[in-house]
């Protein structure tokens, strides 16, 4: 009778839960879409770093500073004498980089050009 009673109790247990608030689904929570937006220069530096010299000029007609560095003190003229990107270091150059414009260590873009042996552009 112990067994009979206690499936009896156990049947008006499930009773009861059934559309309770434990019962029901859970809310589905809607989550806000995030936005992530990099600040002008990183955007800056890394169209440069890319070769996208019609994106460079949009953002530099939009205001972009052909000079910004990160924050090892490199602009994009430093970077692109690093990588050999011949083509940028002169689009760079014909709209305005300052060549003489030192890193955090005081290497302008033409040390970083010279110690990479890429001569041409040092040239």
């Amino acid at each position: 009778m112990k067994m009979a009673d206690a499936k009896q109790k156990r049947n008006e247990q499930l009773k009861r839960w059934i559309g309770s608030e434990t019962d029901l689904e859970p809310p589905v929570v809607k989550r806000k879409k995030t936005k992530v937006k990099f600040d002008d220069g990183a955007v800056f530096l890394a169209a440069c770093s890319s070769g996208d010299t019609e994106e460079v000029l949009r953002l530099l007609e939009r205001g972009a500073d052909i000079n910004y560095a990160n924050v090892d003190g490199l602009t994009a003229l430093h970077q692109a004498c690093i990588d050999d990107n011949v083509d940028m270091v002169k689009f760079l150059v014909e709209n305005g980089a300052n060549i003489n414009q030192p890193d955090n260590e005081g290497w302008i873009p033409l040390h970083a050009a010279a110690s990479c042996g890429y001569l041409d552009i040092a040239e």
